[in-house]
């Protein structure tokens, strides 16, 4: 099954425009923050193990957050060193479970891309979905996501699944205010 990336971006322009209409029309709450983390394609709970993978699948950058009453919206911009050099954009979307004031539980789900920095990789572009949970306290934001992605070869979204990526990270923010 093969589908034009045309379509696909006439998707995320009407996407972006109504992301900007209602934040012009919404009054927010805005932070911003850094971001570190660990990601893997395979769980291991062997303390060893994931001793020797941190060094080598840390992600790093920062988010902005948007927090309605009930509601959270999230773009990131990460850069990942998991077996290969990508940056990553999800947009998250969330709902606070549980809203105190220096205790916060929510679900997030939204779409991701990773562009894969490699020039000697043939297919770069991968987009896909992220689903996770995240705790606030205080300041500090912890996520645990799961990322499934599809690669895109030159202007066709290959889905086969040996195309697939599957990615499991945890990350730790720091939210600061405007």
């Amino acid at each position: 099954m093969v589908i034009k990336i045309n379509h696909m971006k006439k998707v995320l322009l009407l996407f972006v425009a109504l992301f900007v209409s209602i934040l012009v029309n919404a009054q927010t709450d805005v932070c911003v923050g850094p971001k570190i983390g660990y990601q893997t394609s395979k769980l291991s709970f062997k303390g060893t193990s994931i001793k020797q993978d941190f060094k080598n699948d840390m992600t790093f950058g920062v988010f902005t957050r948007f927090t309605f009453p009930k509601f959270i919206l999230q773009p990131e911009l990460l850069y990942s060193t998991n077996g290969r050099s990508a940056i990553q954009v999800p947009v998250y979307f969330g709902y606070k479970l549980l809203d105190n004031k220096n205790f916060k539980f929510r679900a997030n789900a939204g779409p991701i891309l990773f562009y894969n920095v490699q020039k000697s990789v043939t297919n770069r572009l991968t987009f896909g979905g992220s689903l996770g949970l995240g705790v606030d306290i205080w300041r500090f934001t912890f996520d645990l996501d799961y990322s499934l992605g599809t690669v895109f070869d030159n202007s066709y979204l290959i889905t086969t699944s040996k195309a697939n990526q599957n990615i499991f990270t945890l990350t730790m923010g720091f939210k600061l205010r405007y």
